[in-house]
């Protein structure tokens, strides 16, 4: 995706996984069987600003995961934009995965896209 383009949402991630490995998560996410992910189009990126220690700070220590996955769908409804983000977020979540979704509509998302819920996984 071009560097130009700003994404619909991102979702700052941090697992101690492969980028190759956070790749294919999010593929099954979005494109396994039932998933909706038709019309979104998803970049996984190793975080430029990733800090191990800065990373822990509650609540805006999230800039500082280990990754961010650029998500492109506007030709999505805001709805399904935000059906697929809380399917994504959920799911990383449940794997014990700190996640937090930015994006104009964290109001739809559980726990708002988890900045600043104490509910979400968060790096010890």
């Amino acid at each position: 995706m071009s560097d130009l383009v700003v994404p619909d949402c991102r979702v700052y991630v941090d697992a101690e996984i492969s980028e190759s490995e956070l790749i294919g998560l999010i593929a099954q996410l979005l494109y396994s069987d039932g998933a909706s992910g038709i019309g979104c189009e998803a970049d996984a990126v190793r975080n430029e600003d990733y800090d191990s220690n800065r990373r822990r700070q509650f609540p805006g220590g999230f800039i500082y995961f280990r990754y961010y996955v650029d998500l492109y769908m506007s030709e999505l409804p805001t709805e399904t934009q935000a059906q697929l983000v809380t399917a994504m977020l959920e799911a990383l979540w449940d794997w014990g995965c700190p996640a937090v979704a930015a994006c104009s509509y964290e109001d739809w998302l559980p726990e708002h896209g988890g900045y600043r819920s104490t509910a979400v996984p968060w790096p010890a």
